[in-house]
């Protein structure tokens, strides 16, 4: 601000250099030159109007002459004579009165004749005096040579070849001279006499000085006048140039508020730049005012653009963290299902064995029952399939059992498959809340989350799917081993039987069709087994499957979760420089009054 009030002190200019002094001076320069160029053209045509007199005198003088010739040629006869002639001859004294009439002027110093014919006088040219005023008498007499001076000899030749012939300024042994000649001519053109005036120079450059010094205090007076006169009205035009040049200081120092100070009514160009100046302080200080606004509304809204990216950027961070956690409980839920994988392979491993031992003892059954008509000759060999099929029971037994202990296995990885998904449901609903309370930056965490809850939906499906086939495994195998301990029962009280009595070997033969028909059971059970263990198993898998998508979909989510963060971080960056630009504006804007 000191620095624009600095500038607007410096607008004010003295006098010497102001623009009121400085058009003065120029157009009273260029007033001065004109009035002395007036002047020295008045000089000359003054000079000129001087030089057209003499010319006019010598006009009036030769005419009458030109009504003389027989005077003339009188006086030139006489004079020949008798150079006293001019004294007593009429004819003589007639023309003489001419030339000393002529002489009494206020110009002209001497009028002179010549005769017509050239001579020399000491080898130059010469002309003899005919007549002249009386007063150069003195040194000449009429008929006696004269040698014309340079100039007035030019003159006379100038005046023999066209009539007329008039010097420059010369100076000669009676002083400085003009002098005008002229030729006298009868009418046949034969040249009788030339005849000349001199006119005194000092006379003449009296009066051009006179005439030179009345035009210079005319000049000088107009000149004065005139400077007068310029400088009144230039500043009373540039007047209206005060206003103009106080609104623009006080623009200068920033005070836009009063722009009353031109008041111009005037329709010439100060007037009209007056209004403009008018209009652009006007302008300029809307558009100030409109700045100003604006950088209090940037101002506002990058704080609070700067307040909602540091939320976004907390949301953010805490809707990563949850991702952070639904992928590490994904990856658990994909471990857990691998391992279910795994066990189901081996329980379809164990199931087919039980149903091939199962198998294997219904055809030991029946070779037992196809031979029991053999009596009791075979009973050796009975005893010892017997013995073999209770092995083989016992097999499928402990087969059952261990089957068993997998159903009961797989039945506690289902159910921590079932707190995964529900943990994983839990997660991605956190995830939607989260990503709703950050507004327009978490829609895309809220298609996310809920594709996870929709795979997650999926998982507890097939869980429960998955859990409901163990479940019926697991009340199989438990009839399986009911049914296998039962037969081993019997198997061992078959053989006690065979062993204490031959008689018991019809009862053998029934006890040996109910064992055929109870491992018959067992092997439809273990059939139906082995088909419910590759139910699971598919189901196992798709899970698996599904835990990989929602893995992969976790991973994706934390990466976009990442770039978002860092998006959320370069606004909040961003939104931090608008603020410092705004308040910078702020100060550049409170510089001016508006």
């Amino acid at each position: 601000m000191s620095q624009a009030k600095s500038q607007g002190k410096q607008t004010s200019v003295r006098f010497f250099r102001s623009l009121s002094f400085k058009i003065s001076a120029w157009t009273a320069a260029c007033y001065i030159v004109l009035c002395v160029l007036l002047t020295f053209v008045s000089y000359q045509q003054h000079r000129q109007q001087m030089s057209d007199n003499l010319v006019a005198l010598e006009g009036i003088f030769h005419a009458p002459l030109m009504q003389k010739i027989d005077y003339i040629e009188k006086s030139k006869e006489e004079l020949k004579k008798n150079k006293e002639a001019y004294k007593y001859e009429p004819a003589v004294m007639n023309v003489q009165e001419d030339m000393d009439r002529v002489s009494k002027g206020d110009l002209v110093e001497n009028a002179y004749l010549f005769y017509p014919e050239w001579t020399t006088l000491e080898g130059e040219p010469a002309l003899l005096n005919l007549l002249s005023n009386a007063e150069l008498y003195v040194d000449e007499k009429p008929a006696d040579p004269y040698a014309p001076v340079p100039e007035l000899l030019e003159a006379l030749k100038e005046a023999e070849k066209t009539g007329f012939g008039i010097t420059g300024v010369y100076q000669d042994s009676l002083g400085t001279w003009v002098s005008a000649v002229s030729t006298i001519r009868d009418k046949d053109g034969k040249l009788v006499a030339f005849v000349g005036l001199d006119f005194d120079y000092g006379v003449l450059q009296a009066q051009m000085n006179k005439y030179t010094l009345q035009s210079i205090w005319t000049g000088l007076i107009a000149i004065v006048i005139g400077t007068l006169f310029i400088v009144f009205i230039v500043r009373l035009y540039l007047r209206q140039i005060t206003p103009l040049m106080k609104l623009a200081q006080s623009a200068a120092a920033g005070d836009l508020s009063d722009a009353s100070l031109v008041k111009s009514k005037s329709s010439d160009e100060l007037g009209v730049l007056g209004n403009h100046l008018k209009d652009m302080v006007g302008n300029l200080r809307g558009l100030i005012v409109q700045i100003a606004q604006a950088a209090q509304q940037v101002s506002a809204a990058s704080e609070s653009l700067q307040t909602g990216a540091e939320q976004t950027s907390q949301s953010t961070a805490s809707v990563s963290e949850m991702m952070g956690q639904l992928a590490s409980h994904s990856e658990q839920q994909r471990q857990g299902t691998e391992e279910s994988s795994h066990a189901m392979n081996e329980m379809a491993v164990g199931i087919q064995r039980v149903a091939e031992s199962a198998g294997h003892a219904t055809d030991i059954s029946g070779h037992a029952r196809a031979h029991t008509s053999e009596g009791n000759a075979r009973m050796g060999q009975s005893m010892l399939q017997i013995t073999e099929a209770l092995r083989s029971v016992q097999q499928a037994v402990q087969a059952i059992q261990s089957l068993k202990s997998m159903s009961e296995e797989i039945g506690e990885i289902t159910v921590l498959i079932t707190q995964v998904t529900r943990q994983t449901n839990l997660l991605a609903l956190n995830a939607s809340i989260e990503a709703v309370r950050a507004g327009e930056h978490g829609k895309g965490f809220v298609v996310v989350s809920t594709e996870i809850r929709k795979l997650a939906d999926q998982s507890r499906l097939a869980t429960e799917r998955i859990a409901e086939l163990v479940e019926r495994v697991q009340h199989e195998t438990g009839a399986a081993v009911i049914a296998m301990d039962r037969g081993l029962g019997e198997v061992e009280a078959m053989q006690a039987v065979v062993e204490q009595t031959d008689g018991t070997f019809k009862d053998l033969s029934g006890t040996v069709q109910e064992v055929v028909d109870q491992m018959t059971d067992v092997s439809a059970v273990s059939e139906q087994m082995s088909a419910s263990s590759e139910e699971v198993l598919a189901g196992i898998v798709e899970m698996a499957e599904l835990t990989r998508m929602t893995t992969e979909l976790t991973q994706a989510v934390a990466a976009a979760t990442e770039h978002q963060l860092a998006t959320i971080s370069e606004v909040a960056r961003t939104a931090n420089e608008l603020n410092g630009m705004s308040n910078e504006l702020q100060l550049a804007v409170a510089r001016f009054k508006v």
